[in-house]
């Protein structure tokens, strides 16, 4: 007979034990919550109601996460024979951190989720669904035929339950309209700001959030939820740094003290994926010690009994009364369990043993806490039993009307990636704008200004006329940015609006996320564009899909300024022109000016414009000079400009590459008469193909200019929209000018061959005629 493998001692280690104790890092306390439902209800800390409603949804999240699991076998009878295609990522054994929490939070908080998040929206749902007035649950389901207040209540859970299931089954009647599905549910309109498929890609989006609470001092909380494996990731931790700064809550605060109102809330099931937090991917025992490396305070850190929900309630409650006085971030590293694997493809058996699972199921949070009602006389087994079967019934009929509810149009598959609204008029709260010293004096000779000017002048005209407007960036407060262009704003706006940042782009842009999605307008600056890349999933998963995913829901308004530094001899790492990349991420405008007319227009524009916004900037612009009107206008974006008029020969460029556009033009015209006419994009997205092809009809000869590499740039895509719409007025094929294929380097002469020029454009448009 063959040996038995033996079992590895550290897969054994993730055991239940709540027994009060302290992280030796600054006297972290563990397990502070000691009482159970008589001594809380004693002490009048709960009542039956409440009690009852915590076991209901609690029993409403394994109802539904039981359902998804018995429906990919085929066992669950209501809906025998359903096709469920989404995800499978279940949260079974932690209802009660998610029900705890929710529990404990008001209606004008808001949340952020993970992807396994089915339990924090129900859970969150039903809490917000409780508070509402009759006349706010009728609007909420305007077809219900309740005749009392109680039927109207249990319509609106069955509804919530309905549009979950929805959107979960890809339905056009889901919470986001079948656009999200299962890793990506929002409900807006209860402070839920959407489940999030990158972990740790809510943490920023939370953060934000709680940064425009703050600012709009509304007294309102973030619970953001999220998974151990999350706090490895650097944009969490960039996050974390972020909302523990010390310039909110010190002398620099002047009188607005009051530190960032969120409470991040660690759902510690202790695996990441199958990696163990505990002991295998992570350097600490505990957890909770992430919150002493960034605030002196540990962020009013514990360790929370995640098994028990009156034990989460009451640290949540405790969390969010701090962040109410002023005292956030709270850092709560909730100790819970999930009896399954990742996702329902994941055996577990390769990682974990089957009595580890038989220790935590014997503190499951559903049982341990129906007992607790049963000995204190809440609920008799009649009435449990009757509330269990309402339970299960309900989640029955929200599954079948949802399964047969109808699918989204296919027709409407690009539908929602961008919205056409404005923030137009500026509503009356925000029109009252604090200036606290005259805005910087802007000077100009004979109308002209500089570039940079044009862009300043644009930013303060747009934060006097809507208070909803923030700037914040590296460095750019009392120091101006790195260009200056923001020197004086700090002066003029106060702090609360203008504000420097850490070193940390990704919680840059991810924050700036956050607070758009609840009512701000943020600019924030990029240094260099390079920098980006460092916030790459803050800007193309999560600026770029909110609107679509949540199945417009939410308009994410922000500008993302992002200066590029190619021409000035930095390198490969800070002059990359890198505006095509973002032309392929559907959901981000791009918008490049060549003059500070366009510059401080389209600025305007793209400020008071509803879609995320990328807005590049070339340093080697900001000394160029031209007429800008002091007086109000704005440059529509998406709208291309004919910088010169011609007959023989079409040149398309945004950028720089616009007026080395124009020196080619002269220069040619006066060695050959040739008349050439430059049309500037300005915008890439949306990209105005119209004026280019009018112009490519009339000349019949195009060339195609950027300062972006070659390969992969986005003037293949405007060459090969012209070469398959114009194709028949075309006297010859499509030139395209870009720097070389390779990486900027240092060296003048180098980047100077680099670059494309003027001679280059020439020499491409001599060859075409």
């Amino acid at each position: 007979m063959g040996q038995t493998k033996a079992t590895p001692s550290y897969l054994s280690n993730s055991r239940p034990d709540f027994t009060p104790f302290e992280v030796d890092c600054g006297r972290i306390p563990a397990y502070r919550f000691r009482g159970n439902l008589r001594t809380l209800t004693e002490a009048g800390g709960i009542d039956a109601a409440t009690a009852i409603h915590l076991l209901e949804d609690m029993l409403m999240v394994r109802e539904m996460e039981e359902m998804i699991v018995k429906l990919r076998s085929g066992a669950y009878e209501p809906l025998a024979g359903f096709n469920y295609r989404g995800p499978t990522h279940v949260s079974i054994g932690q209802e009660a951190a998610s029900v705890g929490a929710a529990s404990a939070l008001e209606s004008n908080d808001y949340i952020t989720s993970t992807h396994r998040g089915h339990g924090d929206s129900v859970a969150r749902g039903c809490h917000a669904i409780r508070t509402l007035s009759d006349e706010r649950l009728r609007k909420r389901v305007p077809h219900s035929k309740a005749a009392s207040c109680e039927e109207l209540l249990e319509d609106a859970l069955e509804d919530h339950l309905f549009r979950t299931l929805a959107e979960l089954f890809g339905k056009e009647e889901g919470y986001c309209k079948g656009r999200g599905g299962s890793m990506h549910i929002a409900d807006f309109s209860v402070g839920h700001l959407g489940a999030n498929a990158i972990v740790g890609g809510s943490v920023p989006i939370a953060t934000g959030a709680a940064l425009g609470c703050r600012y709009l001092r509304n007294g309102a909380v973030v619970c953001c939820f999220a998974g151990d494996g999350a706090f490895a990731n650097g944009v969490v931790l960039e996050s974390l740094n972020f909302a523990a700064q010390c310039q909110f809550t010190n002398e620099i605060a002047g009188k607005h003290c009051f530190g960032v109102p969120i409470i991040f809330f660690v759902l510690n099931n202790h695996y990441a994926m199958t990696g163990r937090s505990d002991t295998e991917v992570l350097g600490i025992q505990h957890l909770v010690r992430r919150a002493a490396g960034f605030a002196d305070n540990n962020m009013h850190a514990e360790i929370v009994n995640g098994m028990d929900v009156l034990a989460v309630r009451d640290a949540t409650l405790r969390a969010a009364a701090l962040c109410r006085r002023g005292q956030g971030p709270v850092f709560l590293d909730v100790n819970t369990y999930r009896y399954y694997g990742h996702s329902l493809s994941d055996p577990r058996n390769e990682y974990r043993t089957r009595e580890e699972e038989a220790a935590w199921k014997a503190v499951d949070p559903i049982l341990t806490f129906r007992g607790q009602l049963l000995e204190n006389d809440v609920l008799n087994k009649e009435a449990l039993a009757a509330l269990e079967t309402r339970v299960r019934e309900r989640n029955a009929r929200a599954a079948v009307r949802a399964a047969e509810a109808a699918d989204p149009d296919s027709a409407d598959v690009v539908k929602y990636i961008y919205t056409d609204t404005s923030a137009e008029p500026v509503p009356s709260d925000f029109r009252r704008v604090e200036i606290l010293e005259p805005p910087p004096v802007i000077k100009r000779v004979e109308g002209q200004i500089t570039y940079r000017d044009a862009i300043k002048e644009a930013l303060i005209e747009e934060m006097k006329r809507d208070a909803r407007v923030i700037f914040y960036g590296e460095d750019v407060a009392e120091y101006g940015g790195a260009f200056k262009l923001s020197k004086g704003l700090l002066e003029t706006f106060g702090r609360d609006r203008v504000f420097n940042t850490p070193i940390s782009e990704a919680a840059i842009c991810g924050t700036a996320v956050g607070a758009a999605m609840i009512g701000l307008r943020p600019v924030v600056e990029l240094m260099y564009m390079d920098f980006a890349l460092m916030a790459g999933d803050q800007i193309c998963n999560q600026a770029a899909k909110w609107h679509y995913m949540s199945g417009a829901q939410v308009d994410v308004p922000l500008v993302i300024r992002a200066s590029v530094g190619g021409g000035k001899g930095y390198g490969g790492q800070h002059s990359q022109t890198l505006e095509s990349i973002m032309t392929h991420i559907p959901g981000l405008y791009v918008v490049y000016p060549s003059t500070p007319y366009d510059a401080k227009g389209m600025m305007k524009s793209a400020i008071r414009d509803n879609n995320p916004i990328i807005f590049v900037e070339s340093q080697l612009l900001y000394g160029e000079k031209g007429v800008v009107p002091g007086e109000e206008y704005l440059v529509p974006l998406g709208v291309a400009d004919v910088k010169r008029s011609g007959n023989d020969l079409t040149i398309v460029a945004w950028g720089p590459a616009v007026l080395d556009s124009l020196k080619a033009a002269d220069r040619l015209e006066t060695e050959s008469g040739a008349s050439v006419e430059v049309v500037d994009l300005r915008s890439l997205v949306p990209l105005d193909i119209e004026t280019v092809l009018r112009s490519v009809q009339k000349t019949g000869r195009c060339v195609v200019v950027s300062q972006a590499v070659q390969v992969g740039s986005y003037t293949g895509e405007v060459a090969s929209r012209i070469q398959y719409e114009v194709f028949d007025y075309l006297d010859a094929p499509v030139a395209r000018v870009g720097a070389k294929n390779g990486i900027a380097p240092q060296s003048h002469v180098l980047e100077a061959t680099f670059l494309p020029t003027a001679e280059d454009i020439l020499a491409a448009a001599r060859s075409l005629l």
